[in-house]
């Protein structure tokens, strides 16, 4: 054995007996406390990890739910647009066949889409009421 291990064993040994057994009870206490926060930290884990998963499962419909809703508003979308199109591809092919003498000082496809907004915003008992919707899209 190493010197300065037999000069602390002989100082062990010199030290009255009821000190000797508070420093096992105190090493003892402390190893008994370090268990207990060891025991605590691993059972936290294991709640939070559980806790996590009921969570991430309870929100897998809703995220299912707004994948079905983005996509039927990219449909929705793609319909508005190619009714948009249409309707401005429309007024240019009237306006096209008007003599230019008749033809409109704004822009046919100004007012195709404008009338297409209307549309959109506006109900059927709203549009009729409308004076400049009743001259410029029917």
């Amino acid at each position: 054995m190493p010197a300065f291990a037999l000069a602390a064993l002989a100082w062990v040994k010199a030290l009255p007996s009821w000190l000797k057994w508070l420093a096992v009870g105190i090493v003892g206490s402390i190893a008994i406390v370090a268990v207990a926060l060891v025991g605590v930290h691993m059972h936290d884990a294991s709640v939070i990890k559980a806790s996590d998963d009921k969570r991430a499962a309870a929100t897998i419909p809703a995220t299912n739910r707004a994948a079905e809703d983005r996509a039927q508003d990219a449909i929705n979308n793609a319909i508005q647009t190619q009714d948009d199109e249409l309707a401005i591809a429309k007024a240019e092919a009237s306006e096209a066949a008007k003599p230019p003498e008749e033809r409109a000082t704004i822009a046919p496809t100004t007012v195709a889409l404008g009338c297409q907004r209307l549309r959109r915003a506006y109900s059927a008992a709203e549009l009729a009421k409308m004076q400049v919707y009743q001259e410029k899209c029917q």
